[in-house]
């Protein structure tokens, strides 16, 4: 997640997801695992309002079950009742 202004000062979100792609092929050696890192942009959305830590962790939770990725995502509620001092 990465948060920027453009020129007239609107601040937006951008969301890029990252996984690993595993192919199998069959050599003569055997079963090769083949890994590939993968990565593309799955949201950008305007940010209205304060740009608060909570405020930002609800835009992004929005942004992933709006996706439908919610359930696929591991996030750590507790960062959100307990920030870091």
């Amino acid at each position: 997640m990465d948060m920027w202004l453009d020129t007239n000062l609107t601040p937006f979100m951008a969301v890029t997801a990252h996984w690993i792609k595993t192919t199998t092929i069959q050599t003569p050696q055997g079963l090769q695992h083949i890994l590939k890192l993968q990565a593309d942009l799955i949201s950008f959305q305007h940010v209205p309002g304060q740009h608060t830590g909570e405020h930002l962790a609800h835009v992004f939770l929005f942004v992933l079950k709006q996706i439908g990725i919610r359930s696929k995502v591991i996030f750590n509620y507790s960062m959100l009742c307990y920030p870091l001092t």
